[in-house]
């Protein structure tokens, strides 16, 4: 009886709270900390890779490989085989003594661990595995008596290798040094899944998009080590910028729009064609590219890609196909000409296609040029098919659902080209941190829909504009689901029913709220600076982080733990209005847990309206309230907090005084 009664004083002493009320008379509020790096990342910044300014360390590295690719689609019996060869030279200062490489098609294998339901086509059927020309085998597979009470068995022996749902591990029969390189051989086949399937790639009768198709050697790098989280269906990806060189064989008649640019163009496409797309490169119309009717026998398309993290491609006998062209103004001013092409059925739910798909395509990469930084790439590829919603990115294209709406379709167009400079060129871990690259691309798309279509407007997806996005975001806070952005686990063991809101959504009005803490130039220039520096790399969240401080010139850390590391929602209010003589005195209460600065508009009886700041250090100490005195005449006619609606705060009907 004593021990029990001892057990519950000390339960009773160590309960958990219930989060700070929201009546600012109640108590004290929370108060954000610093933002601790992971461990992982510190042993980085002290091997010099990384740093805490959010530049890049001088020892930083990457693997880059390239890859030989041909493949051969038979739409008959629904099957692609293909074999590779990829060259992998180890930048590391490390010795590996195995190398991971992604199967994802193996999320549609039966028995494979997935989040979502998905059709069964059997995953990846491996022809044969080489290393420098020697034959891997597989590992035998492990007794099935054992015990789920033994310990984990061993990887495989040295020349083997096994597959572990959607990763396959091979085991060097020697290290791979430090600059040396290695050539990795495989042939493999599989049977494309029928659409929707993940939504992001598939078959749809005689529409094929292949994406995630090919054995794809995993990261490699300076934090993680090998990053080899599997495929589960709901977060995306996480690759290498690498080269490739690929052949791909369809039947006669079918056309193919890929990432990288067509090296033989003369063999697959008619006179006609070939001047078309002249045409469409020096008149900037759109123009429809007269297609092969089908034949006998096949064709081989051959394709390259320097310098990106993931080569895609579709076919179809059934698409139209619209090119243009886009004007990149780039360095020194100087023009650079993209290739603009579309392809698409002529189909009723597909209308908005054949309105505006090559048009809306070129005018999204015209945009986010002059909003970020030059398009890099010659060509830029959209691709209706396949998918029932949304749309999914890849280098230099991206595949939609067939949109009937123009303004829906510019918006997801807006989006999916966004991907193009994150993650396509700054290359974030999306697996782990998808609001690194979805939250980013969902904030620039409400720029670039803001110049070109204006706002307010009507009609579109409520996602592609600033308000939109606030009132989509808030609608969750208010229901009590705010979750942090930085959940343990990342994108794969978020709720699903919060991944689109909070990824994309939330980290769009978090961007928002940093552009008003800091101003519009000074947010602009680092968000930039910051993607700039990380082309072609690999930046964590520390690394944003440390990045915007510096153009800052402070520690936001009190910005990140509230934003990313917590669901606190803001609630700033008008406390009171008091006359004191010849003044006002303006009561603000703090009645969330979030803090952010006040902005107040005074506006008086003459029209003029005064601009008062209440900075953030006034909540930082734990306060609840502040006050702002003014002077009382000419007389005030409206007190009012973030009249433009910067601040994503959950109640708006407390922000405004007026007198009775």
């Amino acid at each position: 009886m004593l021990f029990t009664a001892f057990c519950l004083a000390q339960d009773a002493a160590g309960q958990t709270r219930a989060a700070p009320p929201v009546d600012p008379a109640a108590g004290p509020r929370p108060i954000p900390g610093p933002v601790y790096e992971s461990a992982a990342f510190s042993r980085a910044v002290a091997r010099g890779t990384r740093t805490r300014s959010g530049v890049p360390g001088p020892g930083y590295w990457v693997q880059h490989p390239r890859y030989a690719i041909t493949a051969t689609l038979n739409p008959a019996r629904a099957r692609l085989d293909g074999r590779e060869t990829v060259v992998y030279r180890n930048h590391s200062p490390d010795s590996l003594r195995q190398i991971a490489v992604y199967l994802r098609q193996n999320v549609f294998a039966a028995g494979s661990p997935r989040r979502d339901p998905a059709p069964i086509t059997g995953g990846v059927t491996l022809g044969g595995v080489t290393v420098n020309g020697r034959t891997v085998l597989a590992a035998p597979p492990p007794t099935p008596a054992k015990p789920v009470t033994a310990p984990p068995r061993a990887g495989p022996a040295p020349d083997q290798y096994t597959v572990d749902g959607t990763v396959m591990w091979i085991a060097l029969g020697h290290p791979l040094a430090p600059g040396d390189s290695l050539t990795l051989g495989c042939a493999w086949s599989y049977t494309p899944p029928p659409a929707p399937a993940d939504g992001r790639e598939g078959h749809d009768g005689h529409v094929f998009f292949m994406g995630y198709w090919y054995p794809q050697i995993a990261v490699y790098d300076d934090v993680d080590g090998w990053a080899t989280d599997p495929y589960l269906l709901e977060a995306e990806f996480y690759m290498d910028p690498a080269d490739y060189d690929v052949r791909l064989t369809v039947p006669r008649g079918w056309v193919v729009g890929a990432t990288g640019t067509l090296a033989n163009a003369a063999a697959v496409l008619s006179a006609p064609a070939r001047d078309s797309l002249a045409a469409a490169r020096t008149s900037g119309r759109v123009i429809r590219v007269p297609t092969a009717a089908a034949g006998a026998g096949s064709v081989t398309w051959h394709f390259s890609a320097a310098d990106v993290r993931d080569f895609a491609w579709g076919t179809s006998d059934q698409y139209a196909w619209d090119a243009t062209r886009a004007l990149i103004t780039g360095a020194g001013g100087a023009a650079d000409t993209v290739d603009i092409n579309s392809f698409f059925r002529l189909s009723a739910p597909a209308a908005a296609w054949r309105v505006g798909g090559a048009r809306f395509t070129r005018d999204a990469i015209q945009q986010m040029s002059a909003y970020l930084w030059p398009y890099p790439y010659p060509q830029m590829t959209s691709m209706e098919g396949v998918l029932a919603s949304g749309g999914m990115e890849y280098p230099m294209m991206f595949l939609m659902q067939p949109w009937a709406d123009t303004l829906s379709l510019a918006g997801d167009v807006m989006h999916e080209t966004g991907h193009m400079w994150f993650p396509m060129q700054v290359g974030s871990n999306e697996t782990r941190y998808p609001w690194m690259d979805e939250g980013f691309t969902q904030f620039d798309v409400a720029q670039g829909m803001r110049v070109l279509y204006g706002e307010p407007r009507v009609g579109g997806r409520p996602n592609d504009s600033e308000t939109g996005q606030r009132a989509l975001y808030l609608r969750t806070v208010r229901a009590g689901q705010d979750t942090p952005l930085m959940t343990p686990g990342g994108g794969d063991a978020y709720p699903e029913d919060l991944y689109f809101v909070m990824y994309y959504d939330k980290t769009a009005q978090v961007l928002a709220a940093l552009r008003a803490v800091l101003g519009a130039e000074t947010f602009h220039r680092g968000f930039v600076e910051y993607g700039r520096r990380w082309i072609g790399r690999h930046p964590q969240p520390y690394d944003f982080f440390n990045s915007m401080n510096a153009a800052a010139g402070r520690d936001l850390g009190w910005f990140w733990t509230t934003w990313f590391y917590q669901g606190w929602p803001l609630d700033q209010a008008i406390d009171s209005v008091a006359v004191t003589g010849d003044s006002v005195t303006v009561g603000i209460a703090d009645r969330g847990l979030a803090p952010l600065p006040v902005l107040l508009a005074v506006t008086r009886a003459d029209g003029s309206v005064q601009r008062v700041t209440v900075p953030v250090d006034a909540w930082l100490g734990g306060a609840r309230r502040a006050q702002v005195r003014v002077a009382r005449e000419p007389r005030i006619v409206r007190v009012e907090i973030d009249p433009e609606g910067l601040f994503p705060d959950v109640d708006r009907t407390n922000q405004i005084w007026t007198p009775h």
